[in-house]
């Protein structure tokens, strides 16, 4: 059995005031853990790098993947292309007479305003629909299959200009009465 001396100093209350200076690294010391200055690829930073890389390549594969899928299939992914067209003329096949025109008449209990707001935009109420100046309102006929689109030229005081293209109309603000209470 061998004993080793105690080496340890003994306590003190405060430590700090003995502390010895310690060496520094850069004067030569022998010793294999030496701290170098951390670069942009070190710790963490590398891989951060790495999964972006490996990220933009699964993204590109996906890519061309899905896009000669595409070109396989038919371009199934595509969006369907609409064409706007519009009749002239209605008529019977066969038949080189124009068709009589449609004649709806306009009454005032088809257009009710019912509230003009005269701020910036001006808006108005009209059949229960919030409308500007240069909106399209639709009007159904009560006894005809076809609808009247009228556009809205003009909001005022108390009047709105409609136009179907070819006249102007006026319709008033209408604002109903009150409900009268029942008297027993």
């Amino acid at each position: 059995m061998q004993l080793v001396p105690n080496r340890i100093p003994p306590e003190r209350l405060i430590m700090s005031m003995d502390a010895q200076e310690s060496p520094s690294v850069e004067d030569g010391s022998d010793s294999p853990f030496v701290l170098k200055e951390a670069g942009v690829m070190s710790g963490n930073g590398r891989w951060v790098f790495i999964g972006a890389i490996v990220g933009a390549m699964l993204l590109s594969i996906g890519g061309i993947i899905f896009s000669r899928h595409g070109q396989k299939e038919g371009d199934r992914f595509g969006f369907p292309t609409f064409i706007k067209a519009r009749t002239h003329s209605l008529a019977e096949p066969g038949s080189a007479e124009p068709p009589a025109p449609i004649v709806i008449q306009l009454s005032a209990d088809m257009v009710r305003v019912s509230a003009i707001a005269l701020g910036h935009p001006r808006l108005a109420v009209i059949n229960g629909k919030t409308v500007a100046e240069g909106d399209s309102v639709t009007l159904q006929a009560p006894n005809a299959s076809v609808a009247l689109i009228l556009r809205v030229v003009r909001i005022g005081d108390g009047s709105i200009d409609l136009s179907d293209g070819k006249k102007m109309f006026s319709a008033q603000l209408t604002i109903p009465s009150p409900p009268r209470p029942k008297t027993n």
